[in-house]
């Protein structure tokens, strides 16, 4: 008698359970649905800041000389809702994002250019395995490409405060000009190195669509920003074995700053947020 595949469980899973997650089945994957009844994790998202574990999403890292023509080859399309900069992924700037569709029933995927040989594609978890199958005929259609989601986690930050939550925990990060906003009176003092911008000066400058190594908390990461219904969304791409540290400093910092005003007085500047209000959110805008 065949029995049903358990479910994957993420490396922050043991944090989901002590902060009291009701957790669902997504696409193969345990993950946190929701943290407490009500509405409230949604008001946080739009009103200050929530902290979200998307490390169930398809995570690919595409490297070496033929990893631009192998995306080209798997495009169907172009998302013109997503942070899109125009052309194939082989066109796109280092340090810009791309929003197309890996097969003509997928969801749009991202695609972030982190070198001249180098990008990170994140699909969702439904898309995952269908993502490394093969091009019409026999060129295989990831060439160069690794599936990493086991040893990706992704944190997000997202709402109206996420900047000012991930300004006391992202260190510094690489200037690469295409990922950033052109500034002309930047305060002094925000240079740390060559082609190097510390953490407030990246965070304030840093594009939607756009994404930079940077460093966080003393781990290398990978921060990229993007907007999620109408909310600042700071996404961090760390290693499994560096997520819950960084989670547990980002709460702890969070914890440090003055808290938001709403109905019933004051509220907490960070929430952990669940998948339901991450889907609230970005469903708003489609309304």
């Amino acid at each position: 008698m065949a029995t049903a595949a358990r479910a994957r469980r993420a490396c922050l899973h043991g944090i989901h359970e002590a902060l009291g997650a009701t957790f669902t089945i997504r696409d193969g994957w345990e993950v946190p649905l929701r943290y407490a009844p009500g509405d409230g994790e949604l008001e946080a998202l739009r009103g200050c800041a929530g902290i979200l574990d998307l490390s169930h999403l398809g995570t690919f890292k595409a490297q070496g000389p033929a990893a631009g023509a192998s995306l080209d080859a798997a495009l169907t399309g172009a998302d013109p809702d997503g942070p899109a900069s125009a052309g194939p992924a082989s066109s796109l700037p280092v340090g810009r994002a791309l929003r197309a569709r890996l097969a003509a029933d997928a969801a749009p995927a991202t695609i972030y250019r982190l070198g001249d040989e180098e990008f990170l594609v994140v699909t969702s978890a439904a898309d995952r395995r269908g993502a490394i199958g093969t091009a019409h005929g026999a060129i295989p259609r990831w060439e160069g490409i690794v599936d990493a989601t086991e040893s990706i986690a992704l944190i997000a930050v997202a709402g109206p405060r996420a900047e000012e939550v991930m300004r006391g925990v992202v260190e510094s990060g690489a200037g690469m000009p295409a990922a950033l906003l052109a500034e002309d009176n930047a305060p002094g003092g925000e240079d740390c190195g060559p082609d190097v911008l510390c953490g407030p000066g990246l965070l304030r400058r840093l594009r939607d669509g756009a994404a930079v190594r940077a460093t966080a908390c003393g781990h290398t990461v990978i921060l990229a920003r993007e907007r999620v219904g109408e909310a600042d969304c700071l996404m961090v791409f760390c290693g499994a074995e560096d997520a819950i540290d960084l989670w547990e400093m980002i709460a702890e910092h969070a914890s440090t700053l003055a808290p938001g005003m709403g109905p019933a007085g004051a509220t907490p500047v960070l929430t952990a947020c669940g998948l339901a209000a991450w889907s609230a959110l970005a469903a708003a805008v489609q309304e």
